[in-house]
């Protein structure tokens, strides 16, 4: 089976999202480092097209708020259908930042409002404007550049990347876009807490379904995210988990290794040599009021040659003391009690 012919077996899937996902592969066009073996490449290709066929789902319905933390907040009563707590607004003002970089063509001015960062991994919430925007559509560039300096896909055996989603209009009209970036294999993930600067270029805003180019132009936006603000973390015990091998989709028993759950993610060490498992199915955090709080997509990298190492982003951040587990392999893996946990912002 060819890698477009897998990527298909997801449903109807456009050519354009599986040539995406194939150049995100590595990471915003950047090549995996020789090491990585290609036995991975279709599980790799598989989660960036996750990120990327979001986007192509988004909602257009009317979104309200200001910042980062208002357009959560909007999504978290969306899932949970309650109001956010005080612990979960505190958890999502602690790992957010105010970014507020503009750049503009002809009077479309496209901003990189606010930031959220996480555990080897950060979204930006961008809002364009000076158009006049329909829900009838969606919108988005014809072509996404995002680089960083330092760039933690340069260090060693490292595989990440980021999708980009469209998500509505908020009260005013103005477009609004997440970015979300993750990446696996950097050895501690939250060892460099050092600022993070970003260089961001949009090319040509469209809209779809025809693909249209409302303005042709290049947005360059450059910023730094502060990232001494550490998640909320804790730390589960190894388990067994049976997983579904892609190819001979038949259940296969492996262990979780150095599972660490963050207010933003997981990580986790994989017995999977062969590359061939896919831990994304189901994976999910339940929370204890009984909702489910899905994944963002993952990546994962190989390490030692007998292991994955494996990270995912929650929809959006979670306050650890509102989980109740994760769910992996059909099994749920409680989370420990608020005492036992890392710091908590």
């Amino acid at each position: 089976m060819t890698e477009k012919e897998f990527l298909s077996a997801f449903g109807e899937i456009s050519e354009t999202y599986i040539e995406a996902a194939a150049a995100t592969v590595g990471g915003a066009g950047k090549a995996p480092s020789r090491r990585i073996k290609s036995r991975l490449s279709l599980v790799l290709i598989a989660a960036a097209v996750c990120l990327l066929l979001m986007g192509a789902a988004a909602a257009v319905g009317a979104i309200y708020g200001e910042d980062i933390q208002s357009w959560f907040s909007h999504q978290w009563e969306l899932v949970t259908r309650r109001n956010m707590s005080e612990g979960q607004l505190a958890v999502i003002d602690h790992l957010s930042q105010d970014i507020g970089q503009s750049a503009a063509v002809d009077g479309v001015t496209v901003t990189v409002d606010s930031a959220t960062v996480g555990d080897g991994s950060f979204y930006l919430l961008l809002r364009a404007e000076g158009v006049k925007f329909s829900s009838r559509y969606n919108y988005g560039f014809g072509d996404i550049l995002m680089e960083l300096s330092p760039d933690p896909r340069d260090e060693g055996e490292t595989f990440g990347g980021y999708g980009f989603q469209y998500q509505g209009l908020d009260g005013d009209g103005a477009a609004l876009f997440l970015i979300s970036f993750n990446y696996a294999g950097w050895g501690d993930a939250g060892g460099d807490t050092g600022p993070l600067r970003v260089t961001l270029t949009l090319r040509d805003l469209t809209r779809s379904p025809e693909r249209r180019t409302v303005l042709a132009g290049e947005w360059a936006l450059s910023f730094s995210i502060d990232r001494s603000h550490p998640p909320q973390a804790a730390a589960l015990p190894d388990t067994p988990v049976t997983l579904e091998d892609h190819r001979t989709h038949t259940g296969v028993t492996v262990w979780l290794r150095d599972i660490r759950v963050t207010n933003t993610g997981i990580r986790f060490r994989l017995d999977d040599a062969s590359g061939s498992l896919a831990p994304f199915d189901g994976l999910r955090l339940i929370l204890k009021s009984g909702a489910e709080v899905g994944n963002d997509g993952g990546y994962g990298v190989p390490l030692d040659g007998a292991f994955l190492e494996w990270s995912y982003m929650w929809q959006f951040p979670v306050d650890l003391d509102e989980a109740a587990y994760v769910c992996i392999g059909g099994k749920r893996l409680p989370l420990p009690s608020g005492e036992q946990q890392g710091q908590k912002p």
